[in-house]
């Protein structure tokens, strides 16, 4: 349905200004509570489920990080005409010969630093600027992050190889980039290919569903040609990029988060248990659904910690309409004091739920229960774009629209407001059923900052 300029406007000042849900959490999920914890024997058994399954398969891999994020602290270094050196500088000048792209310093800068003689704002000139090797405007999908015996790798062929490695029933990776990365993403996408013959799409997150912003009195602002001011709405608009993959399975993951080489076994073996418990539990859905057996649902919930126990008091339709709705496999790990989003319970119309919740959506009421939060979202997810009777979900029916996020930033010295869309594994899968499920901290390495990248996970053997 398309719906005109002005009435877009009004409904998005609306939520902005008054009607902006926080989500009402009754406590975090924890093992054994909404979060599954598998044996090994277990785990063999849906690695076996999976190797059996004749599903097509896609990565599904949101790619639009900026590079220049990871030297964050660099830029500040630089801000200040190289006048203020904190620890974090000095760190990484230290460790300068152990980061992967140490290889691409130019032979005289390398003089340089051997010999102590370096001058370190100049350096971070060359470093970041666009007259070196221009690190500040690299892409993340294509930033350096591993050095395998002399061979750079970047996460996007990170990610194809180890996407590869998993099955030969993966016929499709879709990484979504921004306009201006497009080209040079798929120019590396050509190079790789030559070894690896699957297809890969690229999409880039549509205009259309960028944000108007307003001024403090909630006025829509617009730029002196008339033309309105608009803002990316956040990576809950990927929403309608997701609808577009067609394999029957769907394995979601941020394209940071990925490991050396040598590391694809281990992080694939989750990738088939995840999978697996996804066939096994979409399954038993259908099940339920076809023999409409209230205590083939107890059973199904008893196994999967899917639902909230009283549900079983609904009535029938209602159980019904909840199964029928997508389901998301998740992977959870420890939570060792990253930043992001964890999992917990939820009420909404009468029964909990379970989502995962960005810090920034608890309220200062609930800020108490992230200190009972175990786990930590690394967004590993398993999902299918059809329902059991193989029909195409319309994903944008299952979005929770007012858990719209309200962004508050500094344009060109007045405050401005504008809307993130429901985030994409938050509110935007809001009314999925989702199965969290304990997995270990070592397929979990995210690269927020340079320095991560000197973690154990990212030096190459």
């Amino acid at each position: 349905m398309n719906v005109d300029k002005d009435t877009l406007i009004s409904q998005q000042r609306d939520r902005l200004f008054a009607s902006l849900a926080m989500p009402h959490i009754v406590k975090a999920c924890t093992v054994e509570d909404g979060i599954l914890s598998l044996d090994e024997v277990s785990m063999e058994r849906y690695r076996s489920v999976f190797h059996d399954d004749a599903s097509s398969l896609a990565f599904f891999i949101p790619a639009s990080g900026s590079g220049s994020r990871m030297f964050d602290f660099l830029q500040q270094f630089l801000g200040t005409m190289g006048q203020e050196s904190t620890d974090e500088v000095r760190l990484f000048f230290s460790e300068l010969s152990n980061f992967a792209f140490f290889p691409l310093i130019s032979e005289e800068w390398q003089k340089s630093i051997a010999t102590s003689e370096v001058d370190l704002f100049a350096f971070c000139e060359y470093l970041l600027g666009a007259k070196g090797l221009n690190f500040s405007n690299i892409p993340k999908a294509l930033f350096p992050f591993h050095n395998l015996r002399g061979k750079l790798y970047s996460p996007l062929e990170g990610h194809l190889q180890q996407g590869y490695n998993l099955s030969k029933k993966v016929k499709e990776f879709h990484f979504t980039v921004q306009q201006e990365h497009a080209a040079a993403v798929q120019l590396k996408i050509e190079e790789h290919l030559t070894s690896i013959p699957v297809q890969v799409h690229l999409s880039i997150q549509s205009p259309e569903s960028d944000s108007f912003v307003y001024d403090e009195f909630q006025q829509v602002l617009t730029y002196p040609s008339g033309e309105y001011i608009k803002r990316p709405s956040g990576h809950g608009a990927l929403l309608e990029n997701l609808n577009r993959v067609s394999t029957e399975l769907v394995l979601i993951k941020n394209i940071d988060n990925v490991q050396c080489p040598g590391r694809d076994s281990e992080i694939n073996q989750y990738w088939e248990v995840l999978s697996g418990l996804f066939l096994e539990v979409q399954q038993e859905i259908k099940h339920v659904i076809d023999l409409r057996e209230i205590q083939r649902f107890h059973d199904l919930n008893e196994r999967f910690h899917l639902f909230d126990p009283g549900l079983a008091n609904a009535s029938w339709e209602h159980i019904l309409a909840v199964l029928k709705r997508p389901l998301r496999v998740c992977g959870m790990v420890r939570n060792e004091g990253m930043a992001g989003g964890g999992p917990f319970w939820c009420k909404d119309g009468g029964y909990n739920s379970k989502q995962i919740i960005e810090k920034s959506q608890i309220d200062p009421i609930h800020l108490a229960l992230l200190a009972e939060s175990t786990h930590f979202n690394p967004v590993m997810m398993v999902a299918s774009p059809f329902d059991r009777d193989g029909n195409r979900y319309e994903f944008s029916a299952f979005v929770k629209e007012d858990m719209s996020m309200a962004v508050k930033k500094n344009h060109f010295g007045k405050t401005v407001y504008y809307l993130e869309k429901p985030g994409l594994w938050n509110g935007s899968m809001f009314y999925w059923n989702s199965l969290f499920v304990e997995i270990p901290s070592s397929v979990f390495s995210p690269v927020k900052n340079v320095m991560d990248l000197l973690k154990s996970e990212h030096i190459c053997h």
